[in-house]
Formats: structure tokens, C-alpha cells, sequence
């Protein structure tokens, strides 16, 4: 193992903001260039689609179903399983951790506090408000947000272990930029100035996760566990020799490839929206191509084949489309061409019973009354939604 290891993570990422995923707008050439030497993961997903929940599962190794956690909600310290930066503790590591002070204090830290004692906290201003927040233009002046970036490489630089593990995380967006995705040309020029400092080899560039950019209707992230929320970048150092892994992973592993600098191929990967005892949980079960998703709320299922519909377009259980202009039924095997229907049911069955399988529930009593507080908080609200009309 590298003496200083270096997890550089930015929230709200898509894979597809890098140009190394296929990005044509951007232009990073240090994340170019770490990918080019290193390993890039094509198909790299989060084991729950939220800050709190995906950090707990990518330090500890756990999936979102096998922690012992039933709600979201303010946790205790997690003691469930040794987290990577437990075992690195115990390897003779110092170990850091750089956030924006707001976001720590609000989900970064009580929602999944899995970073050991002795981990030393650097938590200063970097974020910028955005989404239903109203930007303060005067907050957005132009070069606001290299300073920024200059910002967190002189609180870096402040760091002087020897034996050193380091997580940067940025904020949804960097201060000094007004939306999701507008500050990948800042990512890359922190991921640069982290280059200068420490050895290529050391240097690791994830997410927390994606969010859904408004396909499928959907403006954000964390109730969803399509392609655009859950499947989020890798790039590592060379691990195994590959300069890139097709086959799906998952964020758990992250902790033995940075231990280890192995690879196993995970016979399935999940995506839970959210922890087993609550009512609106979605969960996705992937296998090669293909994905299967169940939605506790309705018990509805979907299947997509992703390689072929790359926007999971097509539910292939659904057997029929309305056409609102012609006011008629059509049969989808018969409108939409796929030539493996066959192959697609027979990993319905294999990834439903998978899901059978790992699937948890909680008491009855206690299923019920979440389910209420959820419908009470949802209808309170659309109250207050109305109310600022």
C-alpha cells in the first residue's frame, strides 16, 4: 500500500460528467490522465442513492439491506462491522477528512458516523447553495470558485502526516458556481493541484452519488434507483492489470480495493433507496445487462436491459402501452424490436429470487406506523408547498 492514499469524492456526480465516461462539454486532463494510468470502472454503482446511507455502505463493505440501521435518521456510531477507516487506523495510518462545514454538520456526518475516533475533521465553507435555494449573484463573482478550490489545497496543505489517508469531499456544487454539474472543470483542477502534492498512484476519484438531471421527469436524486442516480465514476490506481472493468460493481468494494488493490466480480449488485423498515423503498438487483427493480410502496417490478436501453426506456414486464393519441392498446413485443426476450425473463426469475432472498422487513406494528409518519410528513409537505404559491 501507498503510504498516503488520497479518496477524492464530489457529490451529485455522473459518471457521464467526465469526459473519460463520454462527456463532450468538459475537458479534464488530470482525471484523463489518472484514468489513462489507472483503472476507470465503466459500470460502477452506489449501494444507496444517498449521502448518508451510500458513505456508510462504501466504508463499512455492507450492503444498504445487511446494516442493522432501519430508518433514516440521526445514527449512533457505527459498530456494526470494522470500517475502512478503522483498519487503516490499525495499518498506522493518520487518518483526515475535508467537507463543507454546512453539509457535514447537516447529513455528512449524523446520518452514518463511520469514521473512527481518531480521525481528524477539517470542515470549511466550499459549498454553494443551489436547487431550491435563491443564489446570492454577489456569492457567484467570476473567479469565486478557483478560490475556492485554493481554498481546500491550502487547508491540504496544513496536513503533515507522514502516513496519511485523506477523503475530500466536495459539495453538490463548489462555492462560486450556480448548478449541479457546472464545476467539473473546478473537480479536475483540485484533482491537478492534489496530483502535484502526492503520487498518481495513491489518488482515488469517486462519488457519493448521481441524481436523475430531470430524465424521466425526475429532477434529483435519492428515491430513484435509475441509471442516472446510481451509477456514479471509479478511478483508481492499476488494479489487477485492467485498464478498465465492464462488469457491474459496487461502492463496497472500494474498501478492499483500497486495502487490498484486488477486484472479485460480485455475482449481483444492489441499489437500496432507502433502509428496510421504510414504506417508500425502492431496490434495484443487477446482474450482467441486466436490471431489476421492486417498489415496495406498490409492489410494482421493472426490468431493463442496459446495454441495449442505455435510458431505461422500455419496462420489458410490461406487456402493453396505451397510446393516448389513438386511444388504443398496443402489444410491446409487437411495437418495440428485442431480440432477447427469452434471455431477459430468464434473468427476471434469476434476480427476482435473488431479491426474495436478501429481502428484510421489520414488525408489522412497526412497518404501519412508519408508514403513517410518512404520509403524514408527505401531506404536511404539500401543505406548506401550496402555501408558497
Amino acid at each position: 500500500m501507498e503510504e498516503k492514499i488520497v479518496l477524492i469524492s464530489k457529490d451529485i456526480l455522473r459518471a457521464d460528467y467526465l469526459p473519460a465516461y463520454g462527456n463532450k462539454y468538459w475537458k479534464t486532463p488530470n482525471i484523463d490522465e489518472l484514468a489513462c494510468k489507472g483503472t476507470i470502472f465503466r459500470r460502477h454503482y452506489v449501494s444507496s442513492p444517498s449521502t448518508g446511507m451510500g458513505f456508510t455502505c462504501m466504508f463499512s463493505g455492507l450492503n444498504a439491506y445487511e446494516l442493522e440501521r432501519k430508518s433514516f435518521t440521526v445514527v449512533d456510531e457505527f459498530k456494526q462491522a470494522a470500517t475502512l477507516f478503522d483498519l487503516l487506523v490499525e495499518k498506522g495510518y493518520a487518518c483526515h477528512v475535508l467537507w463543507d462545514e454546512f453539509w457535514w454538520e447537516k447529513i455528512g456526518y449524523p446520518y452514518s458516523k463511520c469514521y473512527g475516533p481518531s480521525t481528524v475533521f477539517h470542515n470549511i465553507k466550499i459549498g454553494q447553495m443551489v436547487g431550491p435555494h435563491k443564489i446570492d449573484k454577489s456569492e457567484v463573482a467570476e473567479g469565486q470558485g478557483e478560490k475556492t478550490i485554493e481554498k481546500i489545497t491550502a487547508e491540504v496543505d496544513s496536513i503533515k502526516d507522514d502516513k496519511l489517508f485523506l477523503w475530500i469531499h466536495l459539495p453538490h456544487v463548489v462555492y462560486g458556481r450556480t448548478a449541479y454539474g457546472s464545476d467539473i472543470d473546478l473537480f479536475d483542477r483540485l484533482v491537478g493541484d492534489i496530483r502535484n502534492r502526492f503520487s498518481d498512484g495513491s489518488i482515488y476519484i469517486t462519488a457519493d452519488h448521481g441524481h436523475m438531471n430531470c430524465e424521466k421527469g425526475l429532477p434529483i436524486y435519492g428515491f430513484h434507483v435509475y441509471e442516472g442516480a446510481v451509477r456514479i465514476p471509479l478511478i483508481t490506481p492499476r488494479i489487477d492489470n485492467m485498464g478498465e472493468v465492464r462488469f457491474p460493481t459496487s461502492n463496497i468494494q472500494l474498501k478492499d480495493i483500497i486495502l487490498n488493490k484486488k477486484l472479485a466480480r460480485p455475482d449481483y449488485v444492489f441499489c437500496d433507496t432507502q433502509y428496510y423498515a421504510q414504506p417508500h423503498r425502492k431496490l434495484a438487483v443487477i446482474k450482467d445487462n441486466y436490471k431489476y427493480i421492486y417498489n415496495k410502496w406498490d409492489g410494482t417490478e421493472e426490468l431493463y436491459d442496459c446495454e441495449w436501453d442505455k435510458n431505461e426506456d422500455v419496462n420489458l414486464l410490461k406487456k402493453k402501452w396505451f397510446d393516448r393519441d389513438r386511444f388504443r392498446w398496443y402489444h410491446t413485443a409487437e411495437i418495440y424490436f428485442y431480440p432477447y426476450y427469452e434471455k431477459a425473463y430468464e434473468y427476471y426469475r434469476l434476480l427476482k429470487a435473488k431479491k426474495d432472498e436478501i429481502w428484510r422487513k421489520s414488525a408489522f406494528l412497526e412497518e404501519a406506523i412508519n408508514l403513517l409518519k410518512y404520509q403524514a410528513k408527505a401531506f404536511l409537505k404539500k401543505i406548506e408547498n401550496i402555501k408558497k404559491r
